[in-house]
């Protein structure tokens, strides 16, 4: 399975890495967010070889706030980029208990956003057609639960051990 990665997908570790991971994720996901740090370990160890690309895969009839969280995600990028993403998404699995709007208000605070501009962008549901994009891609590559991973586009599914997923990018370096 290729992707195509844009400009408006969510990339962390080296743009231009050797080894590709897109993971589908929902940030009210428990297994979500118990793989969150499995692949922060990858790209720890890993270092520049590997990029981690996030795209939203909100399973709407079990997690009524992934979706709500999902185009909040996309309203702090819009404003701190990448790497403001990134902290609104570790801190939501972090805070997984509390997901609501509150919880997506204190973050975007919290990483200095213009909250004027912030609460326009979700009411106003800026960033639907791209959360439903990312879903949509989903699909097409078979995605039938999160988190849905794809390491240099060899499906990894479910929220994989370490060592699973290490198996996984070792086999992608050869």
């Amino acid at each position: 399975m290729e992707f195509t990665i844009t400009e408006q997908d969510h990339i962390r570790g080296n743009p231009d890495a050797e080894v590709t991971l897109v993971e589908f994720s929902d940030l009210q996901c428990p297994f979500c967010r118990s793989f969150h740090p499995t692949v922060q370990q990858a790209l720890e160890e890993y270092g520049d070889t590997i990029r981690w690309v996030y795209k939203h895969f909100p399973l709407d009839n079990i997690h009524p706030e992934a979706r709500p969280a999902a185009e909040a995600a996309e309203c702090v990028w819009k404003q701190k980029g990448d790497e403001g993403f990134w902290a609104f998404a570790d801190k939501v699995f972090e805070e997984q208990d509390r997901i609501g709007s509150t919880l997506y208000r204190e973050v975007a605070e919290s990483l200095g956003m213009d909250i004027a501009k912030y609460d326009t962008c979700v009411s106003q549901r800026t960033y639907e057609d791209k959360v439903e994009q990312d879903y949509q891609q989903g699909l097409r590559a078979g995605v039938t639960g999160t988190p849905g991973s794809y390491v240099n586009g060899i499906p990894v599914k479910g929220a994989v051990p370490y060592a699973t997923l290490k198996a996984a990018i070792d086999q992608a370096l050869q």
